[in-house]
């Protein structure tokens, strides 16, 4: 006889702390996504923020990076999308990431001298092939309590007069910027926190403005998901199905939780501010059987910038954003014979 169960009392949806908007007038994020050694990057702001002048990206201590492949290596892809100032219009772009020679670049005003690595965002826009260099360094001095690598990134003024020597083509500002290496980034155990550091241009010169520098987080980490069952009064034949569920090893409010019986999904609860969730169930069919629950949570990237930004990391740079990662994660299976 099939197990009939009904939802009997449903967890509170509690208001996330954490979910807040970033500074009105810095809306700069950092997006950090690893599956496997497949490591994904995303930078995005808005056509009311400055062209960035410089985007230092810093790998957490703890990861190891591959950069022993040769020039001319495709490994990975990127996408995003630019402002094209001249045209009034936004522009997608497309491409792969391809490793370059070191040798080339030693006299880059960027970053000057001998890189450990180089590698080449090869965007196609608008019939043309932007070039654009990533410079893979270890951090040295004060930095390395940042991260044990960088990820640099210059980018051309936008808002400077047209014909103006190093002006972007088409004027093309910066709105997002998304590659995804391979083979490269060896994670840490755990959880971790990427953070990076954004100059700006000044308005209308090509200046690069130091004063106006700020930080964007991204915390990466293992998604968790936790279950354990109760029969809570056999004479009304109730069960109580708990658990919580976490990100990097801390509670993640608000997140939906589909609880699946003997497999199929039956009923959905989000957690509250630690995590935690509940589902209080009567069965309503008179044979005694045997149930099997388990509970599945698909989670979307989230802003944390409340929480994540409490402590900046450089004195008198302000942190404008943080983000936690998107995870999928499925509980183990538990039995209960009600």
């Amino acid at each position: 006889m099939r197990t009939i169960l009904r939802l009997a009392t449903v967890a509170v949806v509690a208001v996330s702390a954490l979910a807040v908007a970033a500074n009105a007038f810095a809306t700069q994020k950092l997006a950090v996504t690893q599956a496997g050694n497949s490591l994904t990057i995303k930078v995005t702001q808005t056509a009311n923020d400055a062209q960035p002048a410089r985007i230092n990206i810093y790998v957490p201590t703890g990861y190891t990076l591959n950069t022993a492949q040769t020039a001319g290596t495709s490994i990975g892809t990127t996408s995003g999308q630019v402002f094209a100032r001249d045209q009034n219009i936004p522009l997608p772009l497309t491409g792969n990431v391809v490793v370059d020679d070191p040798a080339k670049y030693t006299a880059s005003t960027c970053s000057p001298g001998t890189n450990q690595a180089v590698w080449l965002l090869n965007l196609s826009v608008a019939g043309q092939t932007l070039a654009i260099p990533v410079y893979v360094n270890p951090t040295s001095g004060a930095a390395t309590g940042l991260g044990s690598a960088k990820l640099t990134v210059c980018l051309a003024p936008s808002d400077t007069p047209q014909g103006s020597p190093g002006r972007s083509p088409f004027g093309a500002q910066l709105l997002s910027a998304t590659f995804t290496v391979n083979g490269v980034f060896t994670p840490a155990a755990g959880a971790s926190a990427w953070t990076s550091l954004w100059t700006p241009y000044a308005a209308g010169n090509g200046i690069p403005n130091a004063a106006g520098t700020v930080e964007a987080r991204a915390f990466v980490g293992p998604g968790a998901v936790t279950i354990t069952g109760v029969v809570t009064s056999k004479r009304k034949r109730t069960v109580q199905i708990r658990g919580r569920v976490s990100y990097a090893g801390v509670g993640v409010v608000a997140a939906t939780v589909r609880l699946l019986v003997n497999n199929k999904q039956r009923f959905s609860t989000s957690t509250a501010s630690n995590g935690a969730y509940r589902f209080n169930l009567q069965k309503t069919a008179r044979k005694k059987v045997t149930t099997f629950f388990q509970s599945r949570v698909v989670s979307a990237q989230r802003d944390v910038t409340t929480a994540g930004c409490s402590t900046p990391s450089v004195p008198g740079v302000s942190c404008v954003s943080a983000t936690q990662g998107a995870f999928t994660v499925l509980s183990r299976k538990i039995k209960i014979r009600i």
